[in-house]
């Protein structure tokens, strides 16, 4: 039996260029250190081999600083790194895996990654590796369509077979027109494990067939794309049916959420949600918060921008879609509208929520009509103290 890490789609480098400098600096240094955190699984876990399956790198044209600091990590694994090509790091001609100053660092920093480029077995003395690389970013031929008639017999009887790909075995809900495998015309008894790549979510595929998801999650969760945040652990042998359990990685947790409040009991149910997702962690979260067109009474709607400003002083990112507007009740009302003694405050009022149901849109007159009302609570409870 042997005992081996499934990872893939590292993309280190990615740029992130949709947040603040600042995050995401943290969010591409999270992708390297990952590196390192797979490196401790592996000595924790006492495997033979690290496969990745596809996309180590984001794109061809990344800094060689970013370079040297992942192969430095790679070479710190003290074992086995094998890597195919994926969509994002093809072999292509004007793929990074090209350029020699790649060439030359991977060399000084990481001679145990092994770049399986071609088509064809790897015999090693306890493992055949079945590699499926990709030869351009897009392509039209499936990249596994060389094992559906492959002489099995030519190969070692007493070595598991790991088959290494990289692309998409069904659309995941998407249109996909490139990069598919056709998993099922994989002979099943010839094979005793596919390690796949592409699909960021972990997700078993075939009785013999996974995705490792990304060792670090990249981006907000699409329903039903599966966790992220592993590797897996797989121990594999000929013939048999392999065990695999997933061991978690990452650093950041990315957290996606479509609400729609209309009341205070609303308000706490998504403060708890949010406040349990987070688990008091600070500058390690990040928020994707639609909540559609929601409407506050005045003292709820305060309560939310607190908590809003509080959270987005914990979140790394904060992303708010939507609209949270402040609408009187008629308690809000009588508090500005029965003050016989205040008639400037009452006739500013008046007008402010005449406003408010010519044009409901308009959140102004809103504004003001909240600022307001708080402004006259203040001064009640300045006057009771």
């Amino acid at each position: 039996m042997v005992r081996l890490i499934h990872t893939a789609d590292w993309q280190i480098g990615k740029g992130y260029g949709n947040f603040a400098e600042e995050a995401a600096y943290d969010l591409r240094k999270a992708r390297l250190d990952a590196v390192d955190r797979i490196g401790a699984a592996a000595q924790e876990l006492d495997v033979a081999y690290v496969v990745v399956a596809g996309d180590l790198w984001d794109s061809p044209t990344l800094p060689m600083d970013t370079v040297h600091e992942c192969f430095h990590a790679i070479g710190r694994m003290g074992l086995p790194v094998l890597t195919i090509p994926g969509n994002h790091d093809h072999s292509g001609a004007d793929g990074i895996w090209h350029r020699p100053e790649v060439q030359a660092s991977q060399q000084r920093y990481a001679p145990n990654l092994r770049l399986l480029a071609q088509a064809e077995p790897v015999v090693l003395s306890d493992l055949v590796v079945l590699p499926c690389p990709l030869l351009r970013r897009h392509s039209a031929t499936d990249a596994t369509a060389w094992l559906h008639a492959f002489p099995w017999d030519t190969l070692p009887a007493d070595r598991p077979r790991l088959v290494l790909a990289h692309g998409s075995v069904t659309s995941f809900g998407q249109r996909v027109h490139h990069n598919v495998i056709a998993l099922g015309d994989l002979p099943t008894a010839a094979v005793d494990y596919v390690a796949l790549g592409d699909w960021h979510g972990l997700k078993q595929v075939a009785p013999k067939a996974w995705y490792c998801g990304t060792p670090e999650p990249d981006c907000f969760d699409k329903e039903g794309s599966g966790r992220r945040s592993q590797v897996l652990l797989v121990d594999v042998e000929r013939g048999g049916t392999p065990q695999v359990t997933a061991h978690p990685t990452g650093h950041f947790h990315w957290h996606q959420l479509k609400t729609q409040l209309s009341g205070a009991e609303d308000l706490r149910r998504l403060q708890q949600q949010v406040d349990g997702w987070m688990e008091n962690r600070v500058r390690r979260d990040l928020l994707n918060l639609d909540l559609g067109h929601s409407i506050l009474d005045f003292d709820s709607h305060d309560r939310y921008v607190q908590w809003s400003k509080g959270l987005r002083e914990q979140l790394l990112v904060m992303v708010r879609k939507g609209s949270c507007t402040a609408v009187p009740t008629g308690e809000d009302l009588d508090v500005l509208l029965n003050r016989p003694e205040d008639p400037l405050i009452r006739s500013v009022a008046t007008q402010l929520q005449q406003q408010c149901l010519q044009d409901p849109s308009s959140g102004i007159a809103s504004r003001a009509l909240a600022e307001l009302f708080h402004m006259v609570r203040r001064e009640e409870q300045a006057g009771r103290a």
